[in-house]
């Protein structure tokens, strides 16, 4: 039985004849080695046309026919028309809305996958709202199916990832408010966490994304995302307000503000969670930056310090949570010093 692994219907390299396989033949020396991919295929048209066009010494001989034949057929055979791609993909989207609980949803969720295996790239991403595929996001987003709209905000995110045009275009497009209500109010956490995905793409480092979405109710939204008892929304949104705190000067003054002191306090003291970490974290920052903030962790109505007290006495000697103890001695010297000996 052989033991090459063949794909019916692939293009394969031509075969050695005998004497090249026992390497008899001295023209085939460092032969460039068939390639997998577009990447080894550019690799193997350089390698193979090396002795045509370089004037020193090379081990690698010129393409022969039959070489040149299976190159041009692999070339043919790897190039796909990404737009025209696209295009169908969209077209299979835009009816997403009069989808039933009982329709079969399949081609829509290849679509969706399809989409995202192309919108990486920076310019096809751009293309993809050029031809219209933003189309898509509306009746995707108001689906029946939470797999559609997680998917949709799948698609949104990988848009704006790093992406000031489709951030810029998501914000014309009205897409936070939209966002911001599947957050607030969608029944499936799987399609909040990929909604609150969506959002952080759009607004991180995005001062006008921001803007927007503190106008439309933003951070009451993630006030009250906090109070879902999800632990990776937790995560999540705390990991996002961190991150949005070192590029909103303004920010850590709004969470004070809203309260959002004594609820991330309230949250630790629930059994620990991987989410505790994140929330440490974002206490540690507001308190060490914003004076307001600090004030409101001291507040001995909080019982912050009984608090991360007990906390230490529970993580004590767990090597997982280092950097949790961490944050907490952090908090106990900057906050409690003066009462506790530190």
């Amino acid at each position: 039985m052989s033991e090459n692994n063949e794909i019916a219907g692939a293009i394969t390299y031509p075969k050695h004849d005998e004497n090249m396989e026992n390497g008899s033949d001295s023209t085939t020396i460092n032969q460039p080695k068939q390639p997998t991919n577009l990447q080894g295929l550019l690799r193997f048209a350089m390698e193979a046309t090396k002795a045509e066009d370089a004037p020193h010494q090379t081990h690698v001989g010129p393409l022969d026919e039959q070489r040149k034949k299976f190159l041009e057929n692999a070339l043919i055979s790897m190039t796909v028309d990404v737009i025209k791609i696209l295009q169908e993909n969209i077209k299979i989207l835009q009816n997403s809305d009069v989808l039933t609980e009982s329709s079969d949803i399949a081609q829509h969720i290849l679509a969706l996958e399809t989409i995202l295996d192309y919108i990486d790239n920076t310019d096809v991403a751009n293309d993809f709202h050029k031809i219209g595929g933003f189309a898509i996001f509306n009746p995707c987003l108001k689906c029946i199916k939470p797999e559609i709209r997680a998917g949709a905000c799948d698609v949104i995110a990988e848009l704006c990832q790093n992406n000031p045009y489709c951030q810029r275009m998501v914000l014309d497009a009205g897409l936070i408010p939209t966002l911001l209500k599947i957050l607030a109010t969608d029944s499936n956490n799987a399609v909040c966490v990929k909604a609150l995905y969506a959002i952080s793409c759009i607004i991180r480092q995005y001062t006008e994304g921001f803007h927007q979405f503190v106008q439309y109710e933003g951070l009451s939204v993630l006030f009250k995302t906090l109070q879902k008892n999800n632990d990776k929304l937790t995560t999540k949104t705390t990991f996002l307000l961190s991150s949005l705190c070192g590029s909103q000067p303004d920010l850590m003054s709004r969470l004070v503000f809203l309260e959002y002191v004594p609820l991330l306090i309230s949250l630790l003291v629930s059994e620990r969670k991987p989410s505790h970490e994140h929330i440490l974290s974002l206490l540690l920052l507001l308190a060490s930056e914003n004076h307001s903030a600090m004030m409101s962790c001291k507040d001995p109505k909080h019982n912050l310090q009984g608090i991360l007290a007990n906390y230490l006495k529970i993580i004590s000697n767990k090597e997982e949570c280092q950097e949790e103890e961490s944050y907490c001695q952090q908090l106990m010297k900057l906050l409690f010093s003066a009462s506790n000996g530190l």
